[in-house]
């Protein structure tokens, strides 16, 4: 997988978690909001070490944390289409929200 792909999604990924928008995380990193648009939905945008530090410190976390692979693609080739699609929208969704989803769905399953 490519580096610069990893590194959007990472950056994404952790903005959705701490509830940030790309404006407020540009504001905090101290780079524009273009810039960080491109860097989480192309792979074509370089990043320097100066501007993944500046990310990974606004988003305070580590820079090997922005460069690790964690996706879970094999895990999720072996589900079937709907639940990689639930997945999908529960990990794009607010963390308070999903959370509450996941509840109503667990409590649905529970009474199957």
């Amino acid at each position: 997988m490519d580096i610069n792909f990893v590194i959007g999604e990472n950056i994404r990924a952790r903005r959705k978690q701490l509830g940030l928008s790309q404006e407020k995380l540009a504001e905090y990193s101290h780079l524009s909001t273009n810039f960080i648009s491109r860097l989480e939905h192309t792979n074509h945008q370089n990043i320097s070490i100066q501007k993944l530090n500046q990310n990974a410190h606004a988003l305070d976390t580590d820079v090997s944390q922005l460069l690790t692979n964690t996706s879970t693609e094999q895990d999720s080739a072996s589900l079937p289409p709907n639940v990689n699609y639930l997945l999908k929208q529960l990990g794009n969704m607010n963390p308070s929200k999903a959370n509450r989803f996941a509840k109503h769905f667990s409590d649905i399953l529970n009474e199957i």
